[in-house]
């Protein structure tokens, strides 16, 4: 009676287990991306997948531009050689770039499980977009006068998300005075004057856009905080960073000399 009772108690866990695998099967994992005015990058993973099979990824962009909404929907599809698989797509926004200041946020589901997860955008569930400026751009100079020139209100109110980290007002104003011989050191310096720009309202540069976007995602791939971290501007990533920061050097010095530096912008109070 004994052997019988156990057997039976063994299927019954055998299809309590059975019942349990499709839940653990073929799920979106993540879904992260950059955005900026120009379009975005977005990177989302898969997990529990089998190999050999084809799978399809759908995702959706909700822009919201002072009230005018628009989806902007794509798909990944792909087959898989791995249980686990990252993929990436990148693409500009209908229409690009944004000139008005938009709020964006997204969504991703795997199809084969219906598995479907928020996409985290520049950090945050919702990103803003600053795109509407048509300010001239000023040095890293300009934005270390804070008694003349004081970070835009929401800045001071809200600080900026750069590489995933969010800094205070106080921050920004260190790593704007953080010198010595540090790729991160320097990149920071002239990625937090832009960013300071686009917030008060300076125009955008395509240019200067996809460096913002590079700079971001190598600080975010290496684990860089702008505060502490050091990279020797010889080693290879020391010289990526340093061809991002000359970019964005050239953008603060009024948007590669096209325009009177700071003029156009709005500041703080």
């Amino acid at each position: 009676m004994l052997r019988k009772t156990t057997a039976i108690l063994s299927a019954v866990l055998a299809v309590l287990v059975l019942s349990a695998l499709p839940a653990m099967a073929n799920v979106l994992s993540a879904a992260n991306a950059s955005a900026d005015c120009n379009g975005y990058n977005l990177t989302v993973t898969a997990s529990h997948l089998t190999i050999g099979v084809q799978y399809t990824i759908n995702f959706s962009f909700t822009l919201n531009c002072g009230g005018t909404i628009k989806t902007v929907p794509g798909s990944i599809v792909f087959t898989a050689a791995a249980t686990s698989v990252t993929k990436t797509k990148s693409a500009g926004w209908p229409g690009g770039p944004l000139t008005s200041n938009c709020t964006v946020t997204g969504s991703a589901t795997l199809v084969n499980s219906g598995s479907t997860l928020p996409i985290v955008i520049n950090g945050s569930s919702s990103a803003t977009l600053t795109c509407g400026g048509t300010g001239c751009p000023a040095t890293i100079g300009f934005w270390k006068n804070q008694a003349k020139h004081p970070f835009p209100d929401s800045v001071q109110l809200s600080g900026l998300t750069i590489g995933g980290v969010t800094y205070t007002a106080s921050q920004l104003s260190t790593i704007l005075n953080r010198n010595g011989g540090n790729a991160v050191a320097i990149l920071g310096r002239q990625l937090v004057g832009a960013l300071l720009n686009l917030a008060a309202g300076a125009k955008h540069n395509a240019q200067a856009d996809a460096a913002i976007v590079t700079a971001e995602t190598l600080l975010k791939a290496h684990n860089l905080n702008l505060l502490t971290s050091f990279v020797d501007p010889s080693t290879t990533l020391g010289q990526a960073l340093l061809v991002q920061a000359n970019i964005l050097d050239a953008y603060n010095s009024g948007d590669f000399n096209t325009c009177s530096e700071g003029s156009g912008l709005t500041l703080g109070d």
